[in-house]
């Protein structure tokens, strides 16, 4: 699941314990389009993680792979950089590389 998978980048970036960021449960009401009350949308946890989590549930961050390594990157970032570059068919053609966030390590 990609929300543990950043759970998990974000947690150790902190050095935050990942159940004192998030619990099980919270990620599975997020994913599902729950968000009144969360935890993770409130205070140093939206900081630390619930911002990058709503904008992953949101399609405004996505993961790709950049040389053999897993990265974040924003969409709006891929999306203007393909609408720059008419006729392209590959991202990679449109230089997208160029917004891609460290997801940790």
């Amino acid at each position: 699941d990609l929300l543990k998978l950043l759970l998990k980048i974000r947690s150790r970036e902190s050095d935050v314990a990942s159940k004192l960021l998030a619990r099980g449960d919270e990620l599975d009401l997020l994913a599902a389009g729950k968000r009144e009350g969360l935890s993770i949308l409130e205070g140093w946890r939206f900081e630390e993680f619930g911002r990058d989590a709503l904008d992953l549930v949101e399609g405004r961050l996505a993961f790709a792979i950049q040389n053999g390594k897993l990265k974040m990157t924003r969409t709006e970032k891929l999306a203007e950089k393909v609408d720059a570059a008419p006729g392209m068919h590959d991202l990679a053609d449109a230089g997208v590389d160029d917004g891609l966030l460290s997801a940790g390590g």
